[in-house]
């Protein structure tokens, strides 16, 4: 079996991420202080659903198979949102070894957005973007797994997580 490890990190929207390291930069130049303390990130995985729907509508407008929800890549993108909100970084991280511990094998990729305040807003950037699209339309796709992470008064506040397997 083939791996796909995707680490796309091109954004579409009023503020430009880098991926990595680095802090965020703002339209208007200024640097942002970063991620929260953790006892202040909250997480959840209940647009779940409502995403599965939205991305199996744009595959199927496209010839593709729908996707499912998956608890498992909930799980996955979850542990990621996370990390990223506190950390107030756009990063993939140890995306391949994270799959593996989640028993995700095979084709996979993962999209990040920061700043979007809906699951409809950070899908019509995925859209927007070209390699965040080519994960959306990935033909081996069945399943995503979609998690949000808030972090109010830190970094962009709002991240998103998506991530797509076999």
């Amino acid at each position: 079996m083939r791996l796909r490890v995707a680490t796309v990190c091109v954004l579409l929207s009023p503020f430009l991420a880098h991926c990595g390291g680095g802090g965020f930069s703002t339209l208007f130049g200024g640097v942002l202080d970063g991620g929260a303390p953790a006892h202040r990130v909250s997480t959840n995985t209940r647009d779940a659903g409502a995403a599965a729907g939205l991305v199996s509508q744009y595959r199927s407008s496209k010839g593709l198979s729908p996707v499912v929800a998956d608890a498992t890549l909930n799980r996955a993108a979850e542990v990621q949102a996370r990390a990223v909100a506190e950390a107030g970084s756009l990063s993939h991280g140890q995306f391949a070894s994270r799959m593996s511990s989640f028993g995700i094998n095979g084709y996979s990729a993962e999209n990040l957005v920061a700043g979007s305040q809906t699951i409809e807003q950070a899908i019509v950037r995925w859209k927007n973007s070209p390699g965040h699209n080519q994960n959306l339309l990935m033909p081996e796709a069945r399943r995503i797994g979609i998690a949000y992470a808030a972090s109010p008064g830190a970094g962009y506040e709002h991240y998103w997580v998506m991530v797509l397997a076999q």
